[in-house]
């Protein structure tokens, strides 16, 4: 089957960074194991050694494979909704090979005991074992996913039928296959194990077949395996549904003693034996050990009671759950991620220029021009940002708990339009009904305060500063959008020899969830020009926040320089100390973090001179610490 152009666009914007962590995140929440990695090939298989799961969105073509998707949709009588659209295919299929392999993690032990079992004397054995194993271990997992989820059953079930229905070689011809193989044959020692070939696979398909699709009216199998056939139906059927891990094994070992009489005694020296040996069964991976397998973690299975299989109940009574509800709910959140995805990748950056003399600044700014940028988050710094937020979740926690202590105490509010209050808002003098009283309670709540974290690009914050920025902004980040609190997290820079003031806002008020991505790009380049970014950042916060009260959080490792028009100190320092005085009269807070090598001091005492208040951050460790200090002693 050809993938059409629409197919192909279809799985070029599903296969990127946000699908990928959508679908990690829920492997992590199903597996309750958040350390698990979760990535996108296109090799037609998926498999998880326990730790990493692979999957294939577009395995074996089935998400264009209309007649599959139809059939399927007609057995499950659901609506045409996944054969009429790539991206809800895609979204299903990778979900369905997404819990198949979760459901492995749970119960199923890594590494595998094939590896160790005495059985395993040639590669022809070892794949058999491999082959017995994934048939019973995969019945076994998708009836646990049954059994004890109330809505796994829909993924699970696509995902067999699909593979049922697909017009993709895969089901049914994993005997043709081997009969392929045995035909190209030229080797005398092939030539006479060539029987043993093909009624292994001959076996193996009918048993796949038996227990993993119920619904099938098989052929009866070639006299030639017809024996072992009957001989082990019931432990396939036992094995299936038996609970513990090792014991579950001890049925594989079984059924290989059983038709070991029709395992050949020979290994191929290619490699079409071992990917062709089971197309119809992706993830026989999970059951080797080896350079099949990602890594050499290991984890013991979960003990769990089976009440039914897949497709069946317990005494092979036919079962098709009711998905009307839960189809129309899967659709909504397939189309919000979609849209979610165009978002994200039609964003474009921001972009406002702005004057200096847009601002009450001093004459000396005039020619200097304002560049503000909201920046387009970068997808692939996803990853970098979580790790971040992992290496430091203990922190995360430890502040959030110090917090919500801090909010739950008594803060005084105000309460507004009243007839009679304690004090008069002059924004509300022109009130006909003269509400413009105000009265202070005491409750709980969070304080009405918008902070911004103005953070000095320039090339001075080079390494281990810039590293420290981004960490306590992260952290920052974290802590306050989880109290509700109002904040913004901006970088500011001037050109070298340019009339220029780059802004970047990172994260801003009210901002999408994924700008905090931009925090990851925090930069050191260029000088700094402080008393210009003040009143920038003066209007930005009034502009996008109601909030009564304003704090600025100034981190800097030294006093403004620009050299475009020797902006330095003495001139520098008493421009911007003009400027936030300037602005603390008009309401808005500022407190300076001073970053200093050691204990000298030096850019503590420099910023004194323009800051009435200043901290001092003479070990990078702290800054997270200090940062957040500020703010609590603020609220």
């Amino acid at each position: 089957m050809k993938l059409t152009k629409s197919a192909k666009k279809a799985l070029r914007k599903f296969q990127c960074e946000q699908s990928r962590n959508i679908e990690e995140s829920f492997a992590r929440t199903l597996s309750e194991n958040d350390k698990i990695r979760l990535f996108f090939i296109n090799e037609n298989r998926a498999f998880t050694d326990g730790k990493n799961i692979v999957v294939d969105p577009a395995s074996h073509k089935v998400f264009a494979d209309k007649q599959a998707l139809l059939a399927t949709e007609n057995y499950l009588k659901i609506p045409q909704k996944f054969s009429s659209d790539f991206w809800h295919a895609l979204k299903i299929m990778t979900r369905g090979q997404n819990v198949h392999e979760c459901l492995h993690i749970l119960y199923t032990d890594f590494s595998s005991k094939i590896s160790m079992d005495e059985r395993s004397t040639s590669k022809s054995r070892k794949l058999t074992l491999a082959s017995i194993d994934n048939i019973i271990e995969d019945a076994f997992i998708e009836a646990a996913g049954c059994s004890i989820f109330d809505n796994l059953e829909l993924f699970l079930q696509f995902r067999r039928l699909t593979t049922l229905f697909c017009n993709s070689p895969v089901e049914g011809t994993a005997n043709r296959k081997f009969r392929e193989i045995s035909e190209k044959s030229k080797h005398e020692e092939y030539q006479t194990e060539r029987q043993l070939v093909v009624d292994l696979l001959e076996y193996l398909n009918y048993m796949a077949g038996f227990l993993l699709y119920p619904m099938l009216v098989q052929e009866p199998p070639h006299e030639n395996v017809a024996q072992y056939v009957e001989q082990t139906k019931q432990l396939f059927l036992d094995g299936s549904i038996c609970g513990e891990p090792i014991e579950r094994y001890t049925f594989t070992q079984r059924i290989f003693d059983i038709i070991e009489p029709i395992i050949p005694n020979i290994d191929f020296e290619d490699d079409e034996f071992f990917q062709k040996i089971l197309q119809k069964l992706p993830g026989y991976a999970t059951h080797l050990d080896g350079d099949k397998s990602l890594s050499n973690h290991k984890s013991k299975g979960r003990a769990v009671k089976i009440t039914r299989r897949l497709f069946s109940d317990l005494d092979g009574n036919p079962i098709i759950g009711d998905f009307g509800k839960q189809i129309y709910e899967i659709i909504a959140e397939y189309a919000a991620d979609k849209q979610n995805l165009r978002e994200t990748t039609t964003t474009k950056p921001t972009i406002v220029h702005w004057s200096a003399t847009e601002f009450d600044c001093a004459i000396l700014h005039n020619d200097i021009k304002i560049i503000e940028t909201k920046p387009k988050p970068n997808q692939n710094m996803r990853r970098a940002y979580q790790n971040l937020c992992n290496k430091y979740q203990a922190s995360i926690n430890n502040y959030n708990s110090r917090f919500s202590q801090l909010l739950r105490a008594k803060t005084d509010l105000r309460e507004e339009k009243k007839i009679f209050g304690s004090g008069i808002n002059s924004a509300r003098l022109a009130d006909v009904k003269k509400r413009y009283w105000y009265k202070k309670i005491s409750d709980e709540g969070v304080p009405d305060i918008a902070i911004m974290l103005l953070i000095d690009g320039s090339g001075s914050m080079a390494g281990g500063r810039r590293n420290s920025a981004i960490t306590s902004s992260l952290i920052l980040h974290e802590v306050l959008k989880t109290q509700g609190i109002p904040h913004t997290i901006v970088e500011h820079r001037a050109g070298f020899t340019e009339p220029l003031v780059r802004i970047n806002i990172m994260v801003s008020f009210g901002g999408r969830a994924d700008e905090k991505l931009n925090i990851m790009s925090i930069s050191a380049n260029g000088d700094n020009r402080d008393g210009l970014a003040l009143f920038w950042a003066e209007r930005y916060i009034k502009r996008h926040s109601s909030a009564e009260r304003r704090l600025i959080i100034s981190v800097a490792d030294g006093q403004p320089a620009h050299d475009y028009d020797n902006y330095y100190s003495p001139v520098s320092a008493k421009d911007t100390a003009n400027a936030a005085a300037k602005i603390i009269k008009r309401g808005t807070d500022i407190v300076a973090v001073a970053l200093d090598d050691n204990d000298n001091f030096y850019c503590y005492d420099a910023l004194k001179e323009i800051y009435p208040t200043v901290v001092a951050c003479t070990d990078l460790r702290e800054l997270t610490e200090q940062l957040l200090g500020i703010v609590s002693r603020v609220l």
